[in-house]
């Protein structure tokens, strides 16, 4: 049964208009215009950061290719074998042009360029012309008998 107050309810909320605004349809527009700037003004800083960890990542893989080479052809060969250009031909990698630097010390600290004696410390350094990766930190290795 429809009463005439249900009726003119009725009728009121069907005159009343639906949907959004012109005003409210411009401002979300707007501002998903606005968060899709900003989205893609961060885009560039995301690949450039990718880019800078490859490129110490190769570096630091180029540091343990040498440290390996050196650790192995010790166990194979000896301490005597041990030399400062082992690690000549990792170079040309990943912007990293340049061979590893191997510096050989032995247990007084004295700069060397074969390992002769049983206590002998490699210190491998890598850089780049330019980057994040430019210089990557050291690293030492304490060659000993055991």
């Amino acid at each position: 049964m429809h009463t005439p107050r249900l009726c003119a309810q009725a009728r009121r909320a069907a005159a009343r208009p639906r949907g959004f605004a012109l005003l409210e349809t411009v401002l979300v527009i707007g501002l998903l215009g606005l968060v899709a700037a900003g989205l893609l003004s961060m885009q560039p800083r995301v690949f450039a950061t990718q880019n800078e960890a490859r490129d110490q990542y190769v570096g630091l893989e180029i540091q343990r290719a040498c440290a390996e080479r050196l650790l192995g052809l010790r166990r194979q060969l000896g301490f005597t074998n041990v030399n400062a250009s082992l690690c000549n031909s990792l170079g040309g990698v990943g912007g990293f042009a340049a061979n590893p630097g191997v510096a050989l010390l032995d247990a007084a600290g004295t700069s060397i360029t074969t390992c002769a004696s049983a206590t002998c410390t490699a210190t491998i350094t890598l850089a780049r012309a330019n980057g994040a990766a430019a210089v990557l930190p050291a690293l030492t290795l304490q060659l000993s008998a055991y």
